[in-house]
């Protein structure tokens, strides 16, 4: 609101200023024209800039708005599909389970006694349950005793077809319903899902089965009954990804396998939300919501063409423009003789403008005609109001803008700092204030990134202060600490500028140098030797203890490709000579070099 009424401000300002200046901008072309055409000019420009700023945040407000709908429809609608699922599963599941216990209640269900009321509960379970293809009873050995179907079916060939179905051995083997994914079915060769509910058997310790084959084209008009734009649609998969319904009658024939997809791997995941992924289905750009169905693991997805959405937003944008030029043309046709009629006391207006900027907006404005228009009057009311409160205005304006730049000046200012002293940490060691290992390895790999442009090659120094245990066991991990700080600046002291001192862990110290070996060996003796009568302080107590260097020299040589000049290799390559350095007796240098 603020920026409004500035915006406003600023503008009635410009316009005062110009009926002010009438006479010195009469010298310039652009503005030597009549009152009335400047005015339906000022009358479109004021028309124009709202109403460009408004289509432009309209425009912004639709692509926030789509996206937001996009997101909440689909995956609501992904969501809403997931409950019927569940109960058609959950119902014939439960039907199925009815079915067992009246079986159970039977002395042995396969006796021949039993037989017409066996095959009579069997066509009538398969006829109640609308969404079976079939209904079989299977024996504890993987015969089937008896099958239901739907007229038309072909029986099975087989008696012992679903012997190795995994739903069957599970139901025998555990005693507990099972689900299988989308396969084919062993009777008909169709897609289909097989649902298992185990029969207890009183003369027998294994289980009988109850075998379902679920219709997969009731699950396919479920899936039809979400269908929205020109391409968006949805679709069902199984907890492996394969598909169980889809607008592609082939892909369901085939049983697809869309577990490739991201989409699919995130449903199979038990993940709900809204993703982007290119659909091999549609060949484009899709934006879907997704879901899993609760304990069966299916994954349910509502997928709809980013073009589509595109496609609503440009609309808007067109109607946006028509409407914006309809207003413009209205603009245009009431400023015209509305221009005409006001033009005279507007003239008087202003030349009473340049009276007031002759005096620096001293002195009264002399009345206009009687016969003025309304309006007219009221922006001569209106105009002096804005004269005496324009300083007023100014002022305000001008203070706030320099509270606001005080403001971001000082909130710039915190945000550099915090940034140098993150950035500072991010390659410090916390307790030496050296460079850590990281910026250490990571300084050192640019450097082999460049190494044949180097004018002088790499050093390598590891540093190891011998019978550091010992400081600490006799005087404490604080006097341990302290002798690591000091002996920090020391190391720097022995440095040019452009070599990296850094911290590498624990006791040990590393120092990357680009010279000559000898140089290296010289400067690791003189820090040796340095170290060696140097006398670390401890609250009191004089400390004494020796450094072991290992000195590494890596030497270009015709045979040898740059690869080889690895950072695993040179610091493996450091360490070894470091530690043949503690072999010969610590407090010495050993140079190596490959």
């Amino acid at each position: 609101m603020f920026r409004v009424n500035l915006i406003l401000q600023i503008t009635i300002c410009r316009f005062n200023r110009m009926q002010m200046s009438q006479e010195k901008l009469h010298s310039r072309t652009v503005f030597s024209q009549p009152v009335q055409r400047l005015l339906v000019v000022g009358f479109l420009f004021i028309a124009f800039v709202p109403v460009g700023f408004l289509a432009f945040k309209l425009y912004q407000e639709a692509w926030d708005n789509a996206w937001r709908e996009i997101n909440e429809k689909h995956r609501l609608l992904a969501e809403n599909l997931a409950p019927p699922i569940n109960i058609y599963i959950d119902d014939h599941r439960n039907l199925l389970a009815l079915l067992a216990d009246e079986f159970n209640a039977l002395d042995d269900v396969f006796h021949k006694d039993n037989y017409n009321e066996v095959r009579q509960k069997l066509d009538n379970a398969l006829k109640h349950m609308g969404g079976l293809r079939s209904l079989s009873l299977i024996g504890p050995g993987g015969e089937i005793y008896m099958v239901a179907q739907r007229a038309g079916q072909q029986p099975p060939q087989q008696k012992n077809v679903f012997s190795n179905e995994t739903c069957f051995l599970k139901s025998r083997d555990t005693g507990s319903w099972a689900l299988s994914g989308i396969k084919r079915s062993p009777i008909s060769g169709e897609p289909t899902i097989v649902l298992s509910q185990p029969v207890q058997l009183k003369s027998s310790p294994a289980n009988a089965v109850l075998l379902a084959e679920l219709r997969i084209d009731l699950i396919e008009k479920l899936r039809k009954n979400i269908h929205f734009g020109e391409q968006g649609h949805s679709a069902i998969v199984d907890k492996t990804g394969h598909v169980i319904a889809h607008p592609n009658p082939e892909w369901m024939k085939e049983i697809k396998d869309l577990s490739h997809l991201p989409v699919v791997q995130l449903m199979m995941e038990g993940n709900t939300g809204v993703t982007e992924f290119y659909s091999p289905f549609v060949k484009q750009q899709m934006v879907a919501g997704y879901t899993a169905v609760p304990d069966i693991g299916w994954g349910i997805m509502v997928p709809q063409p980013k073009r589509e959405v595109e496609a609503q937003v440009n609309s808007l944008l067109r109607s946006q423009f028509t409407w914006g030029i309809i207003g413009l043309v209205l603009a245009l046709l009431l400023a015209i003789p509305l221009a005409r009629w006001i033009t005279v006391p507007i003239n008087r207006l202003a030349k009473a403008a340049d009276q007031l900027e002759a005096n620096e907006f001293y002195g009264d404005i002399p009345a206009i005609s009687n016969h003025a228009p309304k309006e007219i009057s009221q922006l001569d009311k209106g105009f002096r109001k804005v004269v005496s409160g324009l300083q007023h205005s100014r002022a305000e304006v001008n203070e706030l803008n320099q509270s606001l730049q005080v403001k971001i000046e000082a909130a710039t200012k915190k945000l550099r700092e915090a940034n140098s002293r993150l950035e500072h940490l991010a390659k410090s060691d916390y307790l030496t204030e050296l460079a850590n290992r990281r910026h250490f390895e990571k300084t050192l790999n640019q450097l082999l990134a460049q190494q044949n442009e180097l004018s002088e090659p790499i050093c390598i120094m590891l540093i190891d202060i011998d019978n550091f245990k010992e400081i600490n066991d006799k005087y404490g991990h604080a006097a341990g600490d302290a002798v690591l700080v000091q002996i920090a600046p020391i190391l720097k002291m022995n440095m040019r500028p452009n070599d990296l001192v850094a911290r590498y862990g624990g006791d040990e110290f590393v120092i990357q140098m680009n010279c000559a070996a000898e140089i290296g060996l010289t400067r690791a003796r003189e820090i040796r030797t340095y170290l060696q009568n140097y006398e670390f302080e401890w609250q009191g107590n004089k400390i004494k203890t020796t450094v072991s260097i290992g000195l590494l020299h890596p030497e270009k040589h015709e045979d040898l490709s740059p690869v080889q000049y690895d950072i695993e290799t040179l610091l493996q390559k450091a360490d070894a000579a470091m530690y043949n350095a503690k072999k010969k007796g610590r407090n010495t240098v050993v140079q190596i070099s490959y």
